[in-house]
């Protein structure tokens, strides 16, 4: 799948609407395999607070992923 529909699933599925929270996960879309972004996605969902702020949760979670797979 094109980065382009991969971010469009993942904005869809974090309920980001706003152009610059959509630009953000495009250009993460463009660096990192849809896998990634799965697991990124399924991260942020774990905060309670995602769904009053998802942009924020979207990029808590990269850098929590990113952590982990640093460690491993």
């Amino acid at each position: 799948m094109p980065f382009v529909g991969v971010a469009l699933k993942v904005c869809e599925r974090m309920e980001i609407v706003d152009k610059s929270g959509q630009g953000i996960v495009m250009r993460f879309a463009k660096m990192y395999s849809p896998e990634k972004m799965g697991i990124i996605v399924e991260e942020a969902k774990k905060y309670p607070w995602w769904d009053k702020n998802p942009k924020a949760a979207f990029m808590k979670a990269v850098g929590v992923v990113n952590k982990q797979e640093k460690k491993d």
